[in-house]
């Protein structure tokens, strides 16, 4: 699923890479921890909203473009019921109103034949929560902009102030 945004790039990349950020942004979660390095090689523990809890490893980091994890499917009660392998990939693009946020899931699910069963809820839930995480990364990255704004707006009075003096 994709968003586009209409931000500069720079912040929509802090914003989509900010792992305790991710952690309250997505509704199925209730935290998200770095607990060793930065980009690729990086391992992050994510609770979810019922207390279950897994590691991830990212698997790929293109600065400001693109970053992917796999879970630890073995250290997570709830993955290893369902499947044998969940990644993600969060990335971004240059679109003609602004900037496209990208989320995918790639997983094998368990259980063979019956494994299109967990296929096809995994795809009836994902894009709700999907969508609800874009709701949440728009505020935020509004929130930045603002910020930004007031920063630059600041340093500016700031600046007339010292050039008055002089």
């Amino acid at each position: 699923m994709h968003r586009t945004v209409d931000a500069p790039r720079a912040i929509v990349w802090d914003v989509i890479t900010d792992q305790e950020l991710y952690g309250e942004v997505a509704p199925n979660l209730s935290t998200v921890a770095v607990v060793e390095g930065e980009g690729e090689g990086m391992i992050r523990r994510c609770v979810d909203a019922n207390g279950n809890e897994w590691t991830e490893t990212c698997t790929h980091w293109e600065d400001g473009q693109a970053f992917a994890v796999s879970v630890h499917v073995e250290s997570s009660v709830f993955h290893r019921r369902f499947f044998t392998r969940m990644d993600g990939e969060w990335r971004l693009s240059e679109d003609d109103d602004g900037v496209r946020m990208t989320i995918t899931f790639d997983f094998d699910p368990r259980y063979g034949p019956l494994g299109v069963l967990i296929s096809k809820y995994f795809e009836y839930i994902a894009p709700g929560i999907i969508e609800t995480i874009f709701d949440r990364w728009e505020d935020e990255i509004r929130s930045r902009m603002a910020d930004e704004t007031r920063t630059d707006t600041d340093e500016t009075r700031s600046n007339r102030g010292v050039n008055a003096l002089y």
